[in-house]
């Protein structure tokens, strides 16, 4: 048997109460379910009822922080894992809740990376390395990574001609520390040496 040992109400949010069983954090719910459930400190609470309050109030709960985060934005399933972890939610309730998710397609990491690449070629043009590389840090297979780049068919010289042009002129006439400039430039967006060194040729070919 296990033994309600604390509640306390949580400081940032004032209408739930964390419930601590054998002295440590078990779940937070409003106190119409503490009443209901009948959690006292220092009386004891059947596993039956525990299970309960976790595989239905708990999990409806996380379910519904959730959807509540990806109503800002598409999230990936790293993202919505660590959001969850912050909210203290068992490992098991977590998983449950990626499930149904998944199931009826809140969270894709697929299609993340999809439109993270039809976004970042319309809006913000970047190198693959950076593309990989933030992707990756969002928690998406690399597999899958590699293969939307792919799909994508990204010309990478010539979005760093466009990016090079709203920025710099006189290409053919830079002196080393101008091209050094040029250079770094586009190595903050994830461009590698040999694409960088291709688009300016080009536009010092094409007298820009």
């Amino acid at each position: 048997m296990m033994t309600v040992t604390r509640i306390e109400q949580q400081k940032k949010d004032k209408s739930r109460y964390s419930v601590y069983i054998d002295g440590e954090f078990a779940f937070g719910l409003i106190m119409e379910d503490i009443l209901y459930f009948k959690l006292r400190e220092g009386e004891e609470i059947p596993e039956d009822k525990y299970r309960y309050i976790m595989d239905t109030t708990v999990y409806i709960k996380a379910q519904d922080t959730a959807v509540r985060y990806l109503g800002y934005k598409m999230r990936t399933e790293k993202e919505i894992r660590q959001k969850l972890s912050e909210y203290k939610y068992p490992e098991y309730i977590i998983n449950r809740v990626l499930e149904f998710l998944k199931k009826y397609e809140y969270v894709n990491d697929r299609e993340y990376c999809r439109k993270y690449l039809a976004e970042t070629a319309k809006l913000r043009p970047k190198g693959k390395f950076l593309i990989k590389q933030e992707l990756k840090a969002r928690g998406i297979d690399e597999s899958i990574i590699d293969e939307e780049i792919e799909n994508a068919c990204i010309d990478e010289q010539a979005e760093a001609e466009k990016l090079l042009m709203k920025k710099y002129e006189g290409f053919a006439e830079m002196d080393n520390r101008e091209l050094a400039r040029v250079y770094g430039f586009l190595q903050r967006k994830g461009y590698g040496y040999g694409v960088i060194k291709a688009a300016v040729a080009s536009l010092a070919e094409k007298g820009i």
